[in-house]
């Protein structure tokens, strides 16, 4: 039945949404990157055009791919890890060739795997991106814009480079071992810089997650019966007037507890709660997967099934009714409940519950009188 209360599970279909805001960045940076190419043809930049030109090339492939592992594997567990890879690659190809340009890029993955709500998937992007930031590093140096710091291994101010005498700018000797150097001058802070930033941005996820749980909380809270865990008359009157109106055919159960007030009244509240928990576990426990069961009053239930036919919910039925039976005979308390039902199309659904509501207090009536006489309780049916 279609009842049960998952927070974590709610929380967790978020993942495909987050997929498609991991693509959607990627797609706006490489949209930028394509802008950028434009305006460096203008003139208006003054980066080489054939390093643009491998930036934008790589970018677009990177996005292909994403776009490739959200079409077909959105909602996989692995998406994530895959997509944040991707992401990384992308920005190690603009950094290979852009550099010192595109520096504040490399934090971008990590930003993103915030989003997710998982401190592991922050460590493994964080991880990847100092990969990513080596390798950007010498790939620049080699292939990309070199940064003049970068070539002459220079860390004094400007003044120091100028002859006091001829004014002329003095430059010091290449750097002779850039292996050696860049990863350690260049690569090793930035990637300290990266990691100052990380308990922030687990902070900021676990706000995020919390944030979203306490919703998911209040949204079940809101629509959920606490003593029975069954839906509240709250989203019982939420999805006859928005969701059953637009579905085919539908089944229609109306439950109604026998003597509640009598036993509160007589026995306590006590007891009054084990019938009302007694009865919501025969109706659970023999309705089907595609009905939503609703508890709309403090004696009364609602079954509401999809694609049911009458002898669906006949059999339904006569399985609760026999596992009430079964309960009252085995219990001190009495435990009874008249039923009636009804099936029609969901555009009619608020006539076909009346019906199944009639139907049900012509079996209270009957009940009543039997009981009287022998005892025993009748299932009346409605037919068209």
């Amino acid at each position: 039945m279609d009842n049960s209360i998952n927070v974590t599970a709610q929380i967790d279909t978020g993942e495909a949404t987050s997929n498609r805001f991991t693509l959607k960045c990627q797609i706006i940076m490489t949209i930028i990157v394509g802008f950028t190419v434009i305006l460096n043809i203008l003139d208006i930049f003054i980066i080489q055009d054939k390093l643009m030109y491998y930036s934008l090339v790589g970018c677009i492939i990177c996005t292909a791919i994403s776009g490739i592992i959200v079409k077909t594997m959105v909602d996989k567990p692995i998406t994530k890890y895959l997509l944040l890879t991707v992401m990384v690659l992308f920005v190690t190809i603009l950094g290979s060739f852009l550099t010192y340009h595109i520096v504040l890029v490399s934090v971008i993955p990590i930003l993103c795997s915030a989003q997710y709500k998982n401190n592991k998937l922050i460590n493994f992007s964080y991880f990847i991106t100092v990969i990513s930031e080596f390798v950007i590093v010498m790939a620049g140096y080699y292939f990309g814009i070199c940064d003049a710091n970068m070539l002459v291994l220079t860390n004094q101010v400007k003044d120091n480079h100028i002859d006091p005498i001829t004014g002329d700018f003095i430059l010091t000797t290449v750097n002779a071992n850039p292996w050696g150097t860049l990863p350690l001058y260049y690569a090793v802070p930035r990637c300290l810089v990266l990691f100052a930033t990380i308990p922030m941005i687990k902070h900021l996820s676990n706000v995020i997650a919390q944030n979203a749980r306490r919703e998911t909380e209040l949204k079940i809270l809101g629509e959920t019966d606490l003593m029975t865990q069954l839906y509240n008359r709250n989203k019982y009157v939420e999805l006859i007037h928005e969701y059953y109106p637009n579905v085919g055919n539908v089944g229609v159960m109306f439950w109604d507890i026998n003597g509640l007030k009598k036993v509160n009244d007589t026995m306590g509240h006590d007891s009054g709660d084990y019938l009302i928990s007694a009865v919501t576990s025969a109706i659970t426990e023999f309705t089907k997967d595609s009905c939503k069961a609703f508890r709309i009053g403090g004696d009364e239930f609602v079954v509401i099934g999809e694609g049911l036919s009458r002898e669906d919910i006949a059999e339904m039925v006569v399985k609760i009714q026999s596992s009430i039976d079964k309960k009252n005979a085995a219990s001190k308390i009495p435990i009874s409940a008249s039923v009636g039902y009804a099936v029609g199309e969901g555009k009619d659904i608020e006539k076909v519950v009346s019906e199944a509501d009639g139907c049900m207090y012509k079996n209270k009536q009957n009940h009543y009188e039997l009981k009287k006489k022998m005892g025993t309780t009748g299932i009346l049916t409605s037919e068209k």
